[in-house]
C-alpha cells in the first residue's frame, strides 16, 4: 500500500521523467507485447514494436536515468541478442560478439549499446541481463536435456538483478539471466565471479 505506482507508456518520456524521479536505481522490465489474442504477431508488426517501444522506451529510460541523476539501471535484454549461436549448438559467451536471431535481438543489442554509451558517457552503472525463458512460475513450463534448460525463476531472476543493484564496484557488465542446468548453452561464469549469483 505504501507503493507509489504510475501507469504509463515507456516511449512517453516526460512520464519516464516523472516516474523516475527520487529513485536509487532503475529496473528496465518492459516490452512490447508479441501476441494478441493468444496469437504471435506477424514479423513486420514485431519489428515495429522493437523500433517503436522496444528501442525508443529503453532510450527514454536510460535518458531519465541521466537527467535524474539515478546512478544504477538495470536493462532487461535477451538471449535472442546471441540466438543465432543457439541455432548453431554454440556457447554464448557475454563477451562474444552479438549475433541476434531476430529484429527483437537485435533491438536489445541496441539497448545493451545505448547501456554501454551511457555508462562510458554519463558515468551510469549499467547492467544488461540477457534474460532467457521467464514465464513467471516457480517451475518451467517445458524440460529440456540437461545442459540445456532455458528457464529463468523468479527467485533467480530477482537474485540476479539485486546483486548487480549492490555491486557497487562494478560499473558495466552483460550477464546471461538463466537458472542452473543452462550451462551448455550459455556462459553463467562472469555473473558467477562478478556478482555471485547463484541460480537455484
Amino acid at each position: 500500500p505504501e507503493d507509489e505506482v504510475v501507469g504509463s507508456d515507456i516511449t512517453h518520456l516526460g512520464a519516464m521523467l516523472e516516474a523516475t524521479r527520487g529513485v536509487d536505481a532503475i529496473v528496465h522490465l518492459a516490452l512490447g507485447r508479441r501476441e494478441r489474442g493468444g496469437h504471435r504477431l506477424l514479423v513486420a508488426d514485431q519489428a515495429r514494436l522493437t523500433f517503436e517501444v522496444d528501442m525508443k522506451g529503453a532510450y527514454h529510460l536510460f535518458e531519465a536515468a541521466r537527467i535524474n541523476r539515478i546512478p544504477t539501471v538495470v536493462y532487461a535484454s535477451t538471449n535472442h541478442v546471441t540466438g543465432m549461436n543457439e541455432k548453431e549448438g554454440l556457447l554464448s559467451h557475454p563477451d562474444a560478439p552479438i549475433r541476434p536471431d531476430s529484429i527483437y535481438g537485435a533491438g536489445k543489442a541496441f539497448g545493451e549499446a545505448l547501456g554501454r554509451y551511457y555508462a562510458d558517457q554519463h558515468g551510469l552503472r549499467v547492467f544488461c541481463l540477457r534474460i532467457a525463458n521467464f514465464n513467471g512460475l516457480d517451475e518451467p513450463g517445458r524440460y529440456y536435456e540437461p545442459g540445456y534448460s532455458r528457464w529463468l525463476s523468479p527467485r533467480d531472476l530477482a537474485q540476479l538483478t539485486w546483486r548487480c543493484i549492490e555491486a557497487e564496484a562494478l560499473n558495466w557488465g552483460i550477464f546471461y539471466g538463466v537458472s542452473r542446468g543452462a550451462e551448455k548453452k550459455w556462459d553463467l561464469s562472469n555473473a558467477r565471479e562478478l556478482l555471485g549469483y547463484a541460480p537455484e
